[in-house]
């Protein structure tokens, strides 16, 4: 009997602990649903329903919109869970269906991604400021509108997709990037696959300072991308790739990066024997770039190492020019 009381009062202190966080989260929808800004509602939750009963809290909507109007971002589509755990307020999870659409209305850019299966993660600072941003999608495809873009690069496609986004540990108004691809691809650039990270020095105080023009702001700041580390595979070839950047107020870069090209083993080499244009059409300038560097070992590939130099934008091997990088803005 005495085992069964305290069975029982635990539960019921858990549920009242449950229902007090529903109603508190109920109470914060509320306002976020309700605010307005400059005559626009900041968010839309069609058929919103709170629950999630007995371990986390879920939010339900049938569609959704977020907008920003200070920056003129607006992302919308539906349906949406976003549900945290108790234990941990400040992280909350999404999961949505596609189509996803992304809009820039002051620049005229929209994206749309759909896919399989669009997750993602936010964790949140009180009161309401967003410290940290993960997004995944698999079997995607972006399409951007912008002519900009939409003309030059087609649709993007790729098997799984994820962007990870955080305050850097040792100094929190750096932001931590990470980027992955698997099955990426772009139009007429090989099929590639891999994984890129780096610091924004100064990138998460220009974010939080100035939501309508954050790069701008970081361009005055610092424009600085350090600790650049990623590698990617293209075809028969493994590229690795380090080094820092940094921008001009004008959005040129400029800076040193070290890359690697490696070829792969005879094993691996064996398997991919019979790659297609589509995979392996850079096969023959890298190995053009690889004559050009210093032999080098890496783990149980070899290959070469080069040095790629950016002065204003203009990318050079050595002395053979490669291609011009556009300003970011």
């Amino acid at each position: 009997m005495g085992l069964v009381l305290i069975c029982a009062l635990l539960f019921a202190g858990w549920s009242a602990f449950w229902y007090f966080s529903y109603t508190t989260t109920q109470q914060l929808v509320d306002r976020i649903v309700a605010r307005e800004v400059n005559g626009q509602r900041v968010m839309t939750c069609g058929d919103r329903a709170l629950g999630g009963y007995p371990v986390r809290l879920a939010l339900d909507c049938s569609s959704y919109a977020i907008r920003d109007p200070d920056s003129g971002w607006q992302i919308s589509g539906g349906p949406v869970q976003v549900y945290w755990q108790l234990n941990a307020p400040d992280r909350a999870s999404v999961e949505t269906s596609a189509p996803l659409h992304i809009e820039q209305a002051m620049l005229g850019q929209s994206i749309e991604v759909t896919g399989s299966r669009i997750l993602g993660s936010v964790m949140l600072t009180p009161p309401d400021i967003v410290r940290a941003v993960s997004f995944s999608a698999e079997d995607a495809t972006l399409s951007a509108s912008n002519t900009a873009f939409g003309p030059s690069f087609g649709a993007i496609r790729a098997d799984a997709l994820s962007v990870d986004a955080s305050p850097n540990p040792e100094a929190g108004g750096d932001l931590d990037m990470t980027l992955k691809a698997s099955e990426l691809s772009i139009d007429q650039i090989p099929i590639l696959n891999g994984e890129m990270t780096f610091t924004a020095v100064d990138g998460l105080n220009a974010l939080m300072r100035d939501r309508r023009n954050p790069t701008g702001l970081w361009l005055q700041q610092s424009g600085r991308i350090r600790d650049i580390d990623g590698w990617m595979k293209i075809g028969q070839k493994t590229l690795r790739l380090r080094g820092d950047i940094a921008f001009s107020q004008a959005g040129l870069a400029n800076g040193t990066l070290m890359l690697r090209i490696l070829n792969p083993t005879i094993d691996t080499a064996r398997i991919k024997s019979e790659l297609t244009a589509k995979r392996d059409g850079f096969n023959g300038p890298l190995t053009g770039l690889q004559l050009m560097g210093k032999p080098v070992k890496d783990g149980d590939m070899v290959g070469s190492e080069v040095k790629i130099t950016l002065t204003n934008g203009a990318i050079k091997a050595g002395f053979l020019p490669l291609g011009t990088l556009p300003p970011i803005r």
